[in-house]
């Protein structure tokens, strides 16, 4: 009899571990619920995958620790991706996909990623089997051309970054490192800035030498070793230039911050995400492989009526009528 019913138990706890987590995905960020890119897609994975699965979260908060803490918290997300042994798992952003990709591969757990812009391909040994998804580019050819037809006199730009990894990787892939360049006959000057004195000090250059200033990521800027906020670093940089801001993401755009934009949105990547993820779960065979990394073009005119107003612009007709106004 005790024989038998260990033979069962065996039995039942076997039963369990084959159907852990079937109804949990992991979603790695590798930024924070700080951050409107963050929330925004986050809120669009609630949205499509909420209902039938359980969301667990988990913020690798890149954007604050230093570079030398990464490596831990991708770590940290690995652990709970092995405690809680999920049937899908999301990966947004690149520090995220470089720490937690590789040990997702070697498991063999399907995953899907958002916001990368790096190519996917250089966080692993080799071709992946079991990660895919959305790629994410700044639209600066197509915001050229449509601050052509805003500031059709304009002759000189300035597009400012931090000097983060997202950043970096973009002065690579589309400057290819170079210092200025030349798009629908305007020159863009390339700047990017860690330092806060630095920022305020070209900022203060773009009103005498610039005719706007292009605003791209700017979340990893230092002052005496510290991180600036995000928000207050912003709102001073609105407050201090007498030349308009445009973006390219929506998070910089509103009162006290940027113009406007053709921008990308967090939330558009987490609904491809997310729509990815579901053609993976409604079929359980399907490798992640067999879809190919989607490279997301759509952008959204979004601007702010209150910094038009201040900087005295006034949108296109074929602009506007695109418009979705912030406030």
């Amino acid at each position: 009899m005790h024989k038998f019913l260990s033979i069962l138990f065996f039995l039942f706890l076997n039963i369990g571990n084959a159907f852990a987590g079937e109804k949990d995905i992991v979603v790695v960020e590798s930024y924070s619920q700080n951050i409107k890119w963050d929330v925004d897609y986050a809120n669009e994975i609630k949205k499509i995958l909420g209902k039938d699965y359980k969301l667990t979260f988990f913020e690798m908060n890149t954007k604050v620790l230093p570079p030398s803490e990464h490596e831990g918290m991708g770590k940290k997300a690995w652990a709970l991706i092995e405690k809680i042994n999920p049937t899908l798992v999301v990966v947004g952003d690149d520090p995220a996909l470089k720490y937690v990709g590789p040990p997702l591969e070697q498991n063999q757990i399907r995953t899907v990623y958002l916001g990368i812009n790096d190519n996917p391909r250089i966080y692993f040994s080799q071709e992946p089997k079991y990660v895919t998804g959305v790629l994410e580019r700044p639209l600066i050819k197509r915001s050229a051309a449509y601050i052509k037809k805003i500031l059709p006199n304009a002759k000189k730009m300035l597009i400012l970054f931090d000097k983060s990894r997202t950043s970096q990787i973009i002065d690579k892939d589309f400057f290819n490192n170079q210092k200025s360049i030349s798009i629908s006959d305007i020159t863009y000057d390339i700047a990017l800035i860690d330092q806060y004195s630095d920022w305020k000090k070209i900022i203060s250059k773009a009103n005498k030498e610039y005719d706007a200033i292009i605003l791209g990521i700017y979340y990893s800027v230092f002052e005496d070793k510290k991180y600036v906020d995000h928000e207050q670093l912003i709102k001073w940089s609105e407050k201090n230039s007498k030349k308009p801001i445009f973006a390219f993401w929506d998070f910089a755009v509103g009162k006290e911050k940027a113009i406007g934009g053709l921008v990308l949105t967090g939330a558009s990547q987490g609904k491809a995400a997310a729509e990815i993820a579901l053609q993976l779960l409604n079929d359980p065979k399907k490798l992640p492989n067999s879809i190919y990394p989607l490279f997301l073009q759509e952008g959204k005119f979004i601007f702010s009526k209150t910094e038009l107003k201040a900087k005295n612009i006034t949108l296109p007709k074929d602009i506007l009528d695109d418009t979705i106004f912030v406030d």
